[in-house]
């Protein structure tokens, strides 16, 4: 009888897989398909060469840029996502593709991979838990040859694999948080109004712009930190022992890519966000989108500043001070939390606290962000582009545009 990894019988195999549910899509192999040629993305297709032969695996048939923060294997086609050749050093990412690329030997190969994709059903996971073991101690052992090998090879696989699982969860959020919208249709009257959803086509170079200017949404690395090692058997101490989950950006020696097309950035946004509506770019999206979360940060704070006075602020300029001056006692009131030990401010936060304010009140006056990811930079009516964050040495420009534009009111 013929045995997959683990044991599991291979009839037994099929039956599950059958019962899984539909099978994956087939591979859409249109003009938009982002494809990793010798031709196109070169440095990755040979980074994909490479990784097969640490796998000690046939190198794909095919091999496409994807959307999300993973590396699949399915059907002959290895699916590269773009957040992590953004995310990935070329040595991690390199240890990553070949710790996908590898399987145990067996006459089964795209059985065993569907079932590793199937597993995310509860009665294949629970089926296939020898299977995913053994398989997942051959892929290790490739990721710390693709590593180099050695002490230092187990030390960067862990390293590699971690910082993995960490842009996959943070790209998911930022996806979740600004793939769709809702808008209110234009000169419709609210609340009457049905909104209307968009899906946003340059998804991942909003990502892109997140990471160079203000970093990754936070993840939860402590659940990362679980859950990873249990994951890499083979790799599950090295992966304790890390300590703290690294914070995702753009890795300075990451694998070059070529600039994608529209219709390519669409495909790619197209597999993340799911869902229907119209599509559109970030730098189309008005300022309801951003401008009701600006409102309700900038009212916490005036309300914070009466419970840190006691009273209404005299004015706007004692508003602007109390940010500047009691920065903590403000953040702490915002939170419901009671006074501690007096801690020193961090030289930026009273500026940070008063330019929320600021960026409010020039919304509301027709001011509009450069771009909806890029907080307080912003540009007015006529053109003119004011960056408040290059203002955190100037508080008293900042007072002076809460005095002339907003309100101590909230």
């Amino acid at each position: 009888m013929a045995r997959l990894p683990g044991g599991l019988a291979a009839w037994r195999g099929r039956r599950l897989l059958r019962g899984a549910g539909p099978a994956p899509m087939k591979e859409h192999w249109g003009p938009d398909t982002a494809k990793v040629t010798a031709a196109r993305h070169t440095v990755l297709h040979s980074l994909v060469t490479e990784a097969a032969k640490y796998a000690d695996a046939t190198p794909p048939v095919a091999v496409t840029l994807a959307g999300s923060g993973t590396v699949r294997f399915t059907g002959g086609v290895l699916r590269v996502g773009l957040p992590l050749v953004w995310g990935l050093p070329a040595d991690h990412l390199r240890i990553v593709l070949a710790h996908e690329l590898a399987l145990p030997d067996t006459k089964h190969p795209e059985l065993v991979r569907g079932l590793l994709v199937a597993a995310a059903d509860a009665k294949v996971h629970a089926a296939t838990g020898p299977l995913r073991v053994a398989v997942e101690q051959v892929r290790d052992a490739a990721a710390i040859a693709a590593g180099g090998g050695g002490l230092s090879g187990v030390e960067d696989a862990a390293a590699a694999l971690l910082r993995a699982a960490t842009i996959e969860a943070a790209f998911a959020a930022f996806a979740a948080a600004e793939g769709r919208h809702l808008l209110t249709p234009d000169g419709a009257a609210e609340p009457a109004a049905e909104p209307v959803p968009v899906r946003i086509s340059d998804l991942h170079a909003g990502w892109r712009l997140r990471l160079s200017r203000w970093g990754a949404p936070a993840v939860d690395g402590g659940a990362l930190l679980d859950e990873v090692p249990l994951r890499h058997p083979g790799l599950a101490a090295e992966l304790r022992a890390i300590g703290e989950a690294p914070r995702p950006g753009l890795a300075g020696d990451a694998v070059d890519v070529e600039t994608l097309t529209a219709e390519e950035e669409r495909t790619l946004a197209a597999e993340v966000i799911g869902g229907d509506g119209e599509w559109t770019r970030f730098e189309q999206l008005p300022v309801e989108v951003y401008g009701a979360e600006v409102e309700r940060q900038a009212r916490e704070y005036v309300r914070a500043v009466r419970a840190v006075l006691g009273r209404d602020p005299d004015d706007r300029d004692e508003l602007a001070g109390t940010l500047l001056r009691r920065p903590v006692d403000v953040e702490r009131a915002r939170r419901g939390e009671t006074a501690a030990d007096d801690q020193p401010a961090p030289p930026w936060m009273g500026v940070v606290l008063l330019s929320v304010l600021v960026e409010h009140t020039l919304l509301r006056q027709g001011w509009r962000r450069e771009h909806p990811l890029v907080a307080r930079r912003l540009v007015a009516p006529g053109g003119e582009v004011l960056d408040l964050n290059e203002l955190y040495q100037k508080p008293d420009e900042l007072r002076r545009l809460l005095a002339a534009t907003g309100s101590a009111s909230g």
